[in-house]
């Protein structure tokens, strides 16, 4: 690999191909609890390795497919128009001073597209490298931003950096607008509309109507998070007048991806069932992630023992289909809630029957995630609002991000799926859990962001590393 600058060649803003006709509700859409506590956090940064076509002429081929892209981004933009919007606010003349935020849709002030190039940055300096490589961040647009500057930029940035023999397409998307099931819905139909319509390749999938942006599958409605009463929410105009904090830097760390095979997640699963005992259905998530909080802590360098610590690993994940009446699949916006698994540091690294004993207590906050208690942590959040913010992670803590049902592989732009799938500097910091479907039907791909001696020490765990690989 050469020296991995990477040079802006091109940056414009798109705006969606056509504005829909909205209804009232549609035109500016207020934000919900699930949407308004990441507004102190950075973006959402997720982005995808291809390798160059390797038929058909190579002359003039770069220009068509990044015009192919930025011409079905904008297509693409007209199903998702609120990402080609602006966060907006209105300040409420009462006794508490308080503000309620909307994504306003009218403007249609466009999503930023870059292309760019990494001179001498090759596929296999991606895919090769024991540790992801620094280089990668800079295949991301919009880093050090926050999700608050989505009240003057783009709710959603594109940056197509083409590399020696392949594409890497990064991705920033404002998480106040949307969260992880929203976003590989949009790179599902843009994909999809570059290969129908003109993006270097055969392949069919999308009717015309699909590809001219009028597909009306998205749901914008808020009724299931936010009732009459609620709608706004209204929060201490405080909050909007201090959100330029100070930004923490990130500690020096190393990410490195782990592949789980269906094999050995199979394994995986039936030994924390076994373990638990009691007619237990531990999912194979459920197991990795168990699998995964034991090795890191056991691996971790800078914290002395104390068997009576609570330790806590922060779960993220969607809950459209346990909210009653249920939401739609398709709702654009932010359905996920985050829960706290609390275990003392003796229950987490116990030698006897620990996978089990771990992979139950995750399995249990997740079951307790009802329609009842979801609604019942809105309405609190309405009356006390809590911001998430980086700086405030206790010590020791782990967060799981991301899913292993996104269709992350089945987005071919035209020239062949994706090889790999990487994240972005955002919200990154020691204990970071990111999880990706395989590229193998069944298996799990994971990224762990770690102090470097952990992250080393990780990598020589005999126990962590046997449930790694084929």
């Amino acid at each position: 690999m050469a020296d991995g600058q990477v040079r802006v060649l091109s940056t414009d803003l798109v705006q969606a191909a056509e504005q829909p006709r909205h209804t009232a509700e549609a035109e500016r859409i207020p934000l919900t609890p699930c949407d308004l506590r990441f507004i102190l956090l950075g973006p959402n940064q997720k982005g995808l390795l291809f390798r160059k076509p390797t038929t058909g002429p190579t002359e003039g081929r770069t220009t068509f497919i990044i015009q192919s892209l930025k011409s079905s981004f904008s297509r693409a933009l007209a199903s998702f128009y609120p990402f080609a919007g602006r966060l907006s606010v209105d300040e409420h003349a009462d006794a508490g001073r308080t503000a309620s935020v909307y994504i306003d849709c009218n403007n249609n002030a466009g999503a930023l597209f870059v292309h760019a190039a990494a001179d001498g940055v090759s596929v296999a300096d991606v895919l090769e490298p024991l540790y992801v490589p620094a280089v990668l961040w800079s295949f991301f647009p919009l880093n050090r931003m926050r999700n608050h500057h989505g009240f003057s930029g783009p709710l959603l940035a594109v940056q197509v950096t083409e590399l020696v023999d392949g594409f890497f397409i990064g991705c920033t998307i404002n998480h106040v607008v949307a969260d992880g099931a929203t976003f590989w819905r949009f790179m599902n139909l843009w994909s999809g509309i570059c290969r129908s319509g003109g993006g270097g390749g055969g392949g069919g999938g999308y009717s015309a109507e699909m590809m001219n942006g009028s597909d009306k599958s998205r749901v914008f409605s808020r009724q299931w998070l936010l009732d009459e009463k609620h709608r706004p929410v209204r929060f201490s105009w405080m909050v909007v007048e201090n959100l330029e904090q100070k930004v923490v830097p990130p500690q020096h760390l190393k990410e490195r991806v782990f592949h789980f095979s269906r094999e050995k997640l199979a394994a995986l699963k039936a030994q924390a069932n076994a373990e638990a005992g009691g007619g237990s259905q531990i999912s194979s998530l459920q197991s990795l992630i168990s699998h995964i909080w034991r090795a890191v802590f056991r691996n971790r360098s800078n914290y002395n023992p104390d068997p009576d610590r609570d330790l806590k690993f922060l779960l993220f994940f969607g809950f459209r289909s346990r909210l009653q009446p249920r939401v739609l699949e398709d709702y654009f916006g932010n359905a996920i809630v985050s829960q706290s698994v609390v275990l003392k540091e003796g229950e987490l690294l116990v030698a006897e029957k620990g996978l089990g004993r771990v992979a139950a207590a995750i399995n249990r906050v997740v079951a307790e995630q009802t329609d009842e208690k979801l609604k019942e942590a809105m309405e609190s959040w309405i009356g006390n609002p809590k911001f998430l913010k980086m700086g405030e992670l206790e010590e020791g803590m782990m967060l799981l991000g991301s899913s292993p049902r996104y269709d992350v592989y089945g987005n071919d732009f035209g020239w062949g799926k994706p090889v790999a799938v990487r994240s972005g500097a955002g919200n990154k910091f020691d204990g970071k859990v990111t999880v990706y479907p395989g590229v193998e039907a069944g298996s799990m791909d994971v990224e762990i962001c770690l102090l470097p001696e952990t992250a080393e020490r990780l990598g020589r765990d005999l126990e962590f590393m046997a449930a790694v690989g084929v």
